[in-house]
């Protein structure tokens, strides 16, 4: 099996209930409308809420991990409906990084919860990635203009993240250019644009110099056995791993894993990614919601729970049903599509106030609908979406032309 090199794969064997079907549609649709309210000069704005941080006093564009969900999730509708409307939004967000990208090769606005500031990890990966999609699209659509955004990915693939962040001695990307720290799910979204831009450019050195090497360091921040069989530490410091484990950044590394296995055929990568998966569920809670860290000994800290985020999560789980694996995706859906607000954003997380004991129970944090985690769920449920979506999402235009090449058929 190949991993898909334009649109997310569509799971197969899946079913969903009509009122699931409906749902999804809905949502799809409420989100479309909120991401263009959320547009300004230069790119989709906002505040951010986050475990690490938040960013709530600049609320103006982010070139962040945002516009991984945003492109890929356009172009999951267009190749959905065949509709080019949805093409155009995709290559109108790309723009955005186009005119965002900095002589350095960074992208402007980069840092997410820390933003304003530059060289964000795993954020301009996650733009490379998008990018390089949407330049695939264009090229097999016959669009000349496709060579401006893989250009746009391979200047910050290679000025930034190789010239600067890449170790030859440790065989892997470090976190920053300061200080010999390797973060799994930041190198393994990195490790997703170096296969995209190998499959574009035919140039396997992407993979073979770079990729694999540091697909290697993911799989070496594994547990193996006991109870926290199959997680992923969350980071290491030189030889120095960090014991703590979030579900969410662990679901994340999963498809580098089945990029690994699909190119070598080495059955430790899709192993790998079984082990962490079911670690994932493991923890999963009976409303489909899941803790944000678990600790050696069992220890958690069950908050803030994301809502929108968990859209990541069932988008990877799903790469793994053809490698035999299988799971109950509904409850986790429904807890993501309980998180949708009346203006078609979704809710964050549950529990920001509950982070510290005796925390407050009601945080405004909760509510607020972040670009950088609705476009997760933005991905993940147009990757749901059938060959023959509802007219619902249809354009305008394209409902015009359906109906008059239906008339014209009557005739």
């Amino acid at each position: 099996m190949a991993i898909p090199t334009i649109t997310d794969l569509r799971p197969g064997g899946l079913r969903f209930t009509d009122q699931t079907q409906q749902a999804i549609v809905t949502a799809i649709v409420g989100l479309d409308s909120w991401f263009d309210s959320m547009l300004l000069p230069g790119g989709y704005g906002g505040p951010v809420a986050h475990w690490w941080d938040d960013c709530l006093t600049y609320q103006g564009p982010g070139l962040d991990w945002r516009y991984e969900g945003i492109i890929i999730g356009y172009l999951n509708l267009w190749e959905a409906t065949g509709d080019r409307y949805w093409l155009n939004k995709a290559q109108r967000a790309g723009d955005d990084l186009l005119f965002g990208q900095l002589p350095s090769g960074n992208f402007r606005n980069s840092k997410f919860e820390l933003n304003p500031g530059t060289g964000g990890t795993p954020h301009e990966a996650a733009c490379d990635l998008s990018l390089v999609r949407l330049a695939d699209a264009l090229r097999k659509n016959g669009n000349g203009e496709w060579e401006s955004y893989n250009h746009a990915a391979r200047r910050n693939l290679h000025d930034y993240f190789i010239a600067r962040l890449w170790s030859e001695e440790a065989q892997t990307f470090f976190d920053s250019t300061d200080l010999h720290s390797f973060v799994p799910n930041k190198a393994a979204t990195l490790v997703e644009a170096l296969f995209a831009m190998t499959r574009v450019s035919g140039d396997d050195r992407w993979i073979q110099v770079y990729a694999m090497p540091t697909l290697e360091t993911v799989l070496a921040h594994q547990v193996i056995g006991g109870e926290l069989d199959g997680a992923i530490c969350q980071n290491s410091f030189a030889d120095r791993k960090i014991d703590k484990f979030f579900p969410f950044y662990i679901a994340r590394c999963l498809p580098s894993m089945l990029e690994g296995y699909c190119w070598t055929g080495d059955e430790r990568f899709v192993e790998a990614a079984r082990r962490a998966a079911n670690f994932v569920l493991r923890w999963r809670d009976a409303d489909g919601s899941f803790p944000q860290v678990i600790y050696p000994r069992g220890r958690i800290n069950r908050y803030p729970q994301w809502v929108a985020a968990v859209g990541d999560i069932l988008r990877t789980l799903d790469l793994l049903l053809p490698f035999n694996f299988a799971y109950d995706p509904q409850p986790s859906l429904d807890w993501l599509l309980k998180g949708r607000r009346q203006d078609g954003g979704f809710r964050t997380a549950v529990g920001f106030g509950k982070i510290t004991p005796f925390g407050k129970h009601n945080d405004p944090r909760d509510e607020l609908s972040v670009c950088g985690w609705a476009d997760k769920a933005f991905r993940y449920l147009t990757g749901l979406v059938a060959a023959s979506p509802p007219r619902t999402l249809m354009s305008p235009a394209h409902k015009r032309s359906v109906r008059s090449e239906a008339k014209s058929k009557s005739l």
